[in-house]
This record gives structure tokens, sequence and C-alpha cells, in this order.
């Protein structure tokens, strides 16, 4: 009797459908519009993998299904099943690059491709979107929103690893906020110009749709990529290790384009530095990031506190450059040619 028990638990537990899990109820594309209609799924970052776009629905199940729309769609097809007892995957395969717009309900996910009519005549009551932090985005610029560039990071890992975090080297690596001071230790004193993020064995991600414009290796940056959004915006990503692309390749948001393994460059540890940039010039990202949270008190509170560390920090990283000067052989090469 007891060994029967037991079978019939391991079924339940291997069974998609338990009690626990959210349902969905059915997915209908009438063209721009894709909707999902659900009972508790959660939708999850969407996973970019050109031509497809991957949906992962979190907490969920239901039976797998097939759409495929006519000829003359941009969409090829839309599946979706069970990807694994507690995952349900909506796949959509373009025929073409595409972009798209994500509304999120409490019963309700739609999808329109490329942009939604006017969201006020959508059947759909908005909510604020309930799904994790990495959703929402980094900060927008001129209406193009920018991503967390490293895989499965959210918001509060991206602060944390960089405004928030203290290099072991603070001397040789710096702090990593925009406008802090580099290669004073050298002799040769320069502002960050860009934001750094500390991770290590790590895909990268392209921030926003864009072009690759240079894939490049020098001994400061090490290996780095750069690409040009809409608007004449920019955003180089600094101390790879590998590529996945090329100067023209057109990239989507979210889509891998290189690694971190280890540091690269000038760097001490490894590190993606993240320059944002409007033409020529580098911008301070940690703005545009505070703008986009600003409804959002937990990140507010977050940027807050990493922000009222800060002043601290450059003290503490001003004194350890002193004692690091006094001794003989730290001292900076003299930079007269005689």
């Amino acid at each position: 009797m007891i060994k029967l028990i037991l079978i019939l638990l391991g079924i339940c537990l291997l069974t998609p459908n338990y009690s626990w899990a959210g349902e969905l109820q059915n997915i209908t594309y009438q063209p721009p519009i894709l909707t999902v209609r659900h009972q508790e799924c959660q939708l999850k970052a969407p996973i970019t993998d050109p031509p497809k776009l991957i949906l992962p629905l979190k907490n969920c199940s239901g039976d797998k299904g097939q759409i495929i729309p006519s000829d003359s769609n941009p969409v090829k097809s839309i599946h979706w099943g069970q990807h694994d007892p507690k995952t349900i995957w909506l796949v959509i395969t373009f025929k073409e690059q595409i972009a798209y717009q994500l509304h999120s309900g409490t019963t309700e996910h739609q999808l329109c491709f490329p942009n939604c009519p006017d969201t006020e005549k959508l059947p759909l009551q908005q909510e604020e979107f309930s799904a994790d932090n990495s959703q929402l985005g980094l900060f927008k610029i001129n209406g193009i929103l920018f991503q967390v560039p490293l895989a499965e990071f959210t918001i509060e890992q991206f602060l944390e690893h960089s405004i928030g975090f203290v290099p072991e080297d603070i001397v040789r690596d710096g702090l990593p906020h925009f406008g802090a001071w580099r290669d004073d230790w050298l002799g040769e004193p320069r502002k960050h110009e860009g934001y750094d993020i500390y991770a290590d064995n790590i895909d990268v991600l392209a921030a926003a749709d864009g072009i690759v414009t240079a894939v490049k290796n020098t001994e400061r940056a090490g290996l780095y990529i750069k690409l040009h959004h809409s608007y004449n915006v920019y955003t180089v990503y600094v101390h790879l290790n590998n590529s996945y692309v090329k100067p023209g390749d057109k990239v989507y948001s979210g889509k891998k384009i290189g690694r971190i393994q280890g540091p690269s460059g000038n760097a001490v540890a490894a590190q993606l530095h993240l320059e944002v940039k409007i033409g020529n010039n580098s911008i301070d990202p940690l703005p545009l990031i505070e703008e986009h949270y600003k409804n959002d008190a937990p990140i507010l509170e977050l940027i807050h506190r990493y922000k009222n560390q800060l002043p601290d920090l450059i003290e503490l990283r001003n004194h350890k450059l002193q004692e690091f000067l006094k001794t003989p052989h730290n001292k900076p090469p003299s930079t007269s040619p005689y």
C-alpha cells in the first residue's frame, strides 16, 4: 500500500497540470495583435533568438497548439507547449526582422507586430507590469527602451554589481560610476565615460535593436563592440573576451553579442564597461535609470542608498591612492621623455 501511494505521488509531481500552476486558456492572433489569455500565469523576460521570439509563461500549464498565419503575414508561425513542468514556451517565428510591442494585464498578454493600435482601444485592462524587473528595461532614450545588457541580470543585480560594487583593487580598477577617475595612479588622470558592471563568465546582450558598427580589440579596451541605434544613439560594450557578431550585423534587443570570461584590456577584474553615447558624447546612464524607475520606490531607494555611499568610497579611494603613490616602486613614470 505504501509503495502504491509513493508511485501515485511521483506521478502527480511529474504531471504538468497540477493544481498549484496557473492555466493557459487560449491564444488568438488577429493581426497585428496576438492575445494570450491565462489564469495566474507569470510572463517572464522574452528570449530573442532571431528569427524567433520566445515568451516563457512561468507557473503555467495547458495544451500545446499552433497558428499558421497567411503567406502575406510577417509572422511565419506561432506555436506553444510545455517547455518543462512549470513553464510554457510561446514561440513566434518571423519571416523577416520586425519590431514588436508588449502589453500585460492580469488575465491577458498582448503582442503587436510591429506596433499596437491606440492602447485605449485595446480590449485589455492595462496594469503595472508584474513580471520580474528585467521586463521593465533599464532606461529610455528618445522612446527607445534599453534593457540590462547582461544575460539574466535583473535591474537590482545591475545596480548591485555597478554603482553598488567596490572593486577589490580600488586604486587600479577605479570606482564603477560615470565620471570616476581613471589612470591617475599612472599619472595620466582621465574621467570615466562609462559604467562598469562587474560580472564574469556571462553573455553580453544588445541593450536595444541596432546595427553593429565596430568589433575591435585595443590595449585599453580589450575586445569591444559598438552598436548604432536610432536617433544617433550608440552603445559600446568594452572588456569582452569573445564576440558573436561582426560589423554590419543587425541585432535585436536581448541578442547575445559577446561574452565576458575574465578581465581584458586594462581591466583588473572581469567586468562590462558600458558606454551610452549620443553622437560622440558619452552620457551618464544613472539619471536615465532613475527617471525610468521614478514610480518604483524599492528601486529608487536602492539607487539612493548606493549614491549616498559614493562620497565615502571616493574618499576611501583617494586615501588608498595616496598610500599607493608613497611607495617608491609604485610611483608613476615621469611624463618627460628625458
